[in-house]
This record gives C-alpha cells, sequence and structure tokens, in this order.
C-alpha cells in the first residue's frame, strides 16, 4: 500500500537507525568533497570486470576522458536495480570517452557469488519465450550484465571514504561524474545520470550551477548529521533545536516529520500533540499523506511504543477529516487505517463497520489487505 513509503516509519526503532546512520568523522562543511573539485585518485583492489577488455583499471583519471565513478553492494536493490541503466549507459557512450567503474566495499568473494544470480530480466525472458529486448540478448546472469563497464570491489573502503564520505553522501547508489578536466561535474542518483551525462560530453553543463545547488544540499545534509550525533548522545533537547533552526532555513515536510518523530521518542507528548496540529494545517490540501502519518502512529503502538492517547486520539480525529476528502483506492487506504486505529483502542464492531467501508472503496492494489483484515476483526467478534 502506498502509506508504507512515503515517510520515514513513526517508530522509535526507525528512528535510531536513522541516528546509527550518523557518521562521527563527516567532513567539516567547508571540506566537502563537492562539484568543481578534483576528484580524488582511485586505489581500487579488485577488478572484477572491464568491459569485455575494453578499459583498463584506472588509478589516475586521464585528461580528455569522461568516468562515472558509482557505488553499489550486493545487498542494495536499487543499486542492482540501475544495473541494467549502467550497462545501457556505458554501450551508448563507450566509443565518446566514457567509462562507467562501479565500486562495491565488500570481500571478492561476496561479489563473485553475486555476480552468478540470474537476472531478473532473464527469468522474465525464460517465462514469455523471448529471449531477446530492444534488439539485444537478455544477460542471464548478473555478471554477463556487468560485464559490459567496469564492476569493482574495494574491500579497505578507501574509495569509499575518498568519495562517499567526503562528500557527505549516506545512501547508495550514489554515482560522480568526472568531467575532462579531471574534476567532479555532478553527485547523484545513477538513475538521474542520463541528462547530465549527455551534457558533460556535448561539453554544454553548467558545473557551477548545479555546484551551487548542489552545495545547499550538502550542507542541510551536513546539518542532519549534527542531529544525528545530538541523537546518539540521547540529547533530544539540543537535537530539536538543531532541528527546528533546519526548518526555519528549509520548509521540509521530512523534516517536521522527523521533528515529530522526536518528540515522540523523548515522550514529550504534549509537544507532540502541538507539533501534530501544526503540520495538520501544512497538509489541508494533502489528506493522503494523514493517512500515511496516522498509519505510521498505528504501526508504532503496535510496536509496543505507543505514542501515548493522547496522539493517537488527536490523529484518528484529523484522519477522519481527511476521509472525506478522499476517493476511490486513496479512501479505501485510509478507511482501513482507521479501521486498524479503532481496532487497536478496542472498538472492534466500529472498526468492523468502518473496514466493511473501505472494502466497498478498494482497488486492486489494497483489496486481498482489506478482505484479510476484515476476515480477522470478523473472527474475533464471533469469538468474543
Amino acid at each position: 500500500m502506498l502509506r508504507f513509503i512515503a515517510l520515514c516509519p513513526l517508530v522509535l526503532i526507525g528512528l535510531l537507525s536513522l541516528v546509527a546512520r550518523g557518521n562521527e568523522d563527516q567532513p567539516p562543511t567547508d571540506d566537502l568533497l563537492t562539484v568543481g573539485a578534483e576528484a580524488p585518485p582511485l586505489a581500487v583492489e579488485h577488478w572484477i570486470s572491464n568491459g569485455n577488455g575494453k578499459f583498463k583499471p584506472v588509478t589516475k583519471f586521464e585528461p580528455g576522458k569522461i568516468y562515472v565513478v558509482e557505488f553499489w553492494a550486493t545487498w542494495c536493490g536499487p543499486c542492482i536495480q540501475s544495473m541494467p541503466h549502467l550497462a545501457q549507459l556505458q554501450k551508448e557512450y563507450a566509443d565518446k570517452g566514457v567509462q562507467i567503474i562501479s565500486i562495491s566495499d565488500e570481500d571478492l568473494e561476496t561479489v563473485q557469488e553475486f555476480l552468478k544470480r540470474e537476472t531478473p530480466q532473464a527469468e522474465a525472458a525464460e517465462e514469455s519465450g523471448v529471449a531477446v529486448a530492444d534488439g539485444q540478448q537478455v544477460a542471464k546472469t548478473f555478471g554477463e550484465l556487468t560485464s559490459v563497464y567496469c564492476l569493482t570491489t574495494d574491500p579497505d573502503g578507501s574509495s569509499q571514504r575518498d568519495y562517499m564520505e567526503a562528500a557527505a553522501q549516506n545512501g547508495i547508489p550514489t554515482a560522480f561524474i568526472v568531467g575532462k578536466d579531471g574534476k567532479i561535474e555532478w553527485i547523484g542518483h545513477p538513475m538521474e545520470l542520463d541528462g547530465p551525462l549527455a551534457q558533460v560530453v556535448a561539453g554544454t553543463w553548467d558545473r557551477e550551477a548545479f555546484a551551487a545547488e548542489l552545495r545547499k544540499q550538502q550542507e542541510a545534509e551536513k546539518a542532519m548529521q549534527d542531529v544525528f550525533k545530538l541523537l546518539q548522545k540521547q540529547d533530544f533537547d539540543g537535537a530539536l533545536k538543531k532541528l527546528d533552526e533546519l526548518i526555519a532555513k528549509n520548509d521540509s515536510l521530512q523534516l517536521k516529520v522527523l521533528k515529530l518523530q522526536i518528540l515522540l521518542a523523548s515522550e514529550k507528548t504534549d509537544q507532540a500533540v502541538a507539533h501534530l496540529e501544526s503540520l495538520y494545517k501544512d497538509l489541508e490540501s494533502s489528506p493522503e499523506t494523514i493517512n500515511m502519518i496516522a498509519w505510521n502512529l498505528y504501526q508504532m503502538a503496535e510496536a509496543g511504543q505507543s505514542p501515548g492517547e493522547k496522539v493517537l486520539a488527536s490523529i484518528e480525529q484529523e484522519l477522519r477529516r481527511a476521509i472525506d476528502k478522499l476517493t476511490g483506492e486513496e479512501k479505501a487506504s485510509a478507511l482501513d487505517t482507521l479501521a486498524h486505529l479503532l481496532h487497536a483502542a478496542g472498538k472492534l464492531d466500529e472498526a468492523i463497520a468502518v473496514e466493511k467501508q473501505a472494502l466497498q472503496f478498494a482497488g486492486d492494489r489494497d483489496r486481498d489487505f482489506i478482505t484479510e483484515f476484515l476476515k480477522e476483526l470478523e473472527s474475533e467478534k464471533q469469538g468474543q
């Protein structure tokens, strides 16, 4: 259901996982590796593939050539999903002086074992009996798929430190474009490479404009790391103060949701309710988001970390108002959330009635989920 993925779960465990990603060795803002800086040399330990003999291992970047340095891992779903795209880009730009280098920090055996796995494209080809897509043979394994570019692993983590940590990049996959002058042109998700890479190759890329934009993002990321460090020390008041400073500069919903997480984690119930009410004003035209927040608060209660009766009563009341603004599948999803909240509050009869309403609006996306919960509720009613 869509409500699962739009916002960070409002669960203390989820908050602590965010805190754990804070890096004590994060560089000062002025020392961040950013667009326009000299790209650090590479000292990659294992070069597993080389474009089927087309490329050589790289230490220093050759003037006049363009490189994409991308960071990935075998456990990272989005990294794996990016592989066909990287392979296609390498094929497209191989004769235009572009070399893609993908770096994991895992051990060689882990990566080699992963490369033996069958690709989803190959599985689909077997089911359909069509082994050719876009005029090309479908790659059977990830090793075959990634053989067209340079797949590597650097277990000592030096490349990770020189690029990811130095640039305050905390999530993979992340790609860096290194331009013809050896300077970083762009940093971002590899699925967003197409436009910037095409412009860098054509010589039309506006490095300075992108650098200014990225700098703001990196400074915000660095400030968030300061928040996480305070959370690691259980300094909730300090973290909230720092977060309020960020929100004043960047009116971000995600930051406001994080503030709610911290207020709940530090058991500041009255402040959490007040903050929720301010969020409602921001979300008057976004009832779907109210549903997502309500669902995450329900999950928090189910995980044994109840946000408190005041918070649950507040979100239930606001969710009812949000439901009136919704239609179709979104209305079904919100009604289902309300039914879960009512059930958790011990209001079984009302939960059943609301879930029956949800089923009336349900589409293919949610019907099975709603039907199953309704059966559970009715079974519980029969057992009373």
